[in-house]
């Protein structure tokens, strides 16, 4: 398929689903890089006539996570979940389900793609692949996050790629915006202490796309707070690395 113009993820992804001739349909970003065993680690899951989509593990390029599963915020705005922490943590490598997965390494089966009409095409590059995701989930299949297939994800290298993001999460939360969060639920199973619950809470409602159409009076307390979170974060990340050069000439001697 050759288009004469860049169409966008959801109008591109179904042309090509339309002349898929195989039974499981995978989308896989042109910046990414596969790791041994993906694939075979996806379709195992998708044997389960009940699941219909699987998505990968992904990793930056610097080895953290990127993606783990998608999670519906209190915000209601949904985020990958883990995102940027140690891809060998145990929480980030358990195969479970979830609402929603990435499209930037996803698998389904092409009947059901079909029976919810694939991506919306209103969507242009970004949140059409949750949007997806949740018409599956909601047509009562299972949405698998698969953690032993892995991908290296160079994410939104493509020109324009977030030009469109207010106005597709203004589509996504008039459409689902009544869905029910379910990202504390997985802190919770996970064993996550009530600070890093409340962090990551606080960081959701501050550093949303929407927080900067806020009054400017209302963005004070958000502001506060990114200042004290960027401090905190700098001052762990200086005491691991101290620690570490402190092992370092412990174990040297």
């Amino acid at each position: 398929i050759r288009n004469k113009e860049n169409l966008g993820f959801a109008k591109g992804c179904n042309q090509g689903a339309q002349v898929a001739k195989g039974e499981i349909l995978l989308f896989l970003n042109n910046d990414t890089e596969v790791q041994v065993g993906w694939l075979e680690s996806m379709l195992e899951v998708l044997k389960d006539k009940k699941t219909a989509i699987a998505g990968s593990k992904l990793l930056f390029p610097d080895g953290l996570v990127q993606h783990a599963g998608v999670a519906i915020s209190n915000d209601h705005i949904p985020r990958p979940i883990y995102y940027r922490e140690g891809a060998d943590r145990p929480y980030v490598n358990k195969r479970r389900e979830f609402k929603a997965v990435t499209a930037a390494c996803m698998a389904i089966n092409k009947e059901v793609f079909k029976e919810v009409r694939g991506f919306d095409e209103k969507y242009i590059n970004g949140m059409e692949d949750v949007d997806l995701c949740l018409k599956v989930f909601h047509e009562g299949y299972k949405v698998i996050y698969c953690p032993q297939s892995v991908v290296v994800h160079h994410e939104s290298i493509s020109s324009g790629r977030h030009d469109k993001d207010i106005k597709n999460m203004d589509i996504f939360l008039e459409k689902w915006g009544s869905e029910v969060p379910n990202e504390q639920k997985y802190y919770k199973e996970d064993g996550r202490s009530w600070f890093y619950k409340k962090d990551k809470e606080l960081v959701n409602k501050y550093y949303n796309i929407y927080y900067d159409r806020k009054p400017l009076l209302l963005q004070v307390p958000g502001y506060l707070y990114r200042i004290f979170h960027k401090f905190m974060t700098g001052l762990i990340l200086f005491i691991k690395f101290d620690f570490k050069e402190l092992k370092i000439r412990l174990t040297s001697k």
